[in-house]
């Protein structure tokens, strides 16, 4: 695996191909249409400017079976890869969703973009990653990368963006990483065939998760996952909210340094 994570430091990007079993994949995606459907009637419902289906924004909340798939990614060696090869110290989940590229519609995802809100330089603070559900071909929208956009702070115009673009093209099983300062965007679908990915992020662990995940899980369920999870769903980077818990020792403190833990 060193080699893929050579190029993640050079290029900005790697594939790391048909990492999941596609019987591990059916679970991953037999509760998604479910989920696409509750999550499409609660942006109905908060009038959410969300046009397309296949939107599931922090999937983890609402269907706790997929934070088995955190611990999938462990025991493929992916976590302690991104550990000591990318971040150098621990780094939490910083947001974990699902999305289906429509056939023929257009998505937000397609927007040239970056999901860091600055540029952090020669600092990995955050990553992306992209379980590939289905397939990802030149035809159903493969997510479109501009490789070494991590060394740069100005955003390419759209022009140069598709001129110099690569396409993420993998079976599906296959997980797609990149520096989250790579500027990318989501392919057109041309297919008649929903084409399904898993995105999630991870940053450092002093940055603000895009969701509460312990809260949403609950306190008392996260207390008893194992370590590695724990530290993942950011249940040592947590903020206290009273004195009480600010003053309270050392094994029950909100946040951890990596030296704590």
């Amino acid at each position: 695996m060193k080699q893929y994570f050579e190029q993640l430091e050079k290029e900005g990007y790697t594939i790391l191909p048909e990492v999941v079993s596609h019987e591990y994949l059916d679970r991953l995606t037999a509760p998604l249409s479910e989920a696409f459907e509750l999550h499409r009637s609660i942006q109905v419902k908060n009038k959410v400017e969300i046009e397309t289906n296949g939107v599931a924004l922090h999937i983890l909340g609402t269907h706790h079976d997929y934070v088995d798939f955190l611990n999938k990614l462990n025991d493929f060696g992916i976590i302690d890869h991104l550990r000591y090869d990318f971040f150098g110290s621990k780094f939490i989940l910083n947001s974990f969703s699902a999305l289906s590229t429509v056939p023929y519609a257009d998505n937000f995802a397609a927007i040239v973009h970056r999901d860091i809100r600055f540029f952090s330089g020669s600092l990995n603070m955050m990553l992306n990653m992209l379980v590939m559900l289905d397939d990802f071909t030149e035809e159903n929208g493969a997510t479109l990368l501009l490789p070494y956009a991590h060394l740069k702070e100005e955003k390419p115009t759209d022009e140069y963006f598709h001129a110099n673009a690569v396409k993420a093209i993998g079976k599906k099983g296959s997980i797609l990483l990149f520096n989250s300062n790579v500027w990318h965007a989501a392919g057109k679908n041309h297919t008649g065939k929903e084409r399904r990915a898993m995105p999630l992020t991870f940053s450092k662990p002093f940055m603000k998760q895009q969701m509460d995940y312990c809260k949403a899980i609950g306190y008392d369920k996260v207390r008893n996952y194992n370590e590695t999870l724990k530290q993942l769903l950011g249940y040592y980077s947590r903020v206290p909210s009273n004195m009480d818990e600010f003053y309270t020792v050392k094994e029950e403190r909100f946040y951890k340094k990596d030296q704590d833990l």
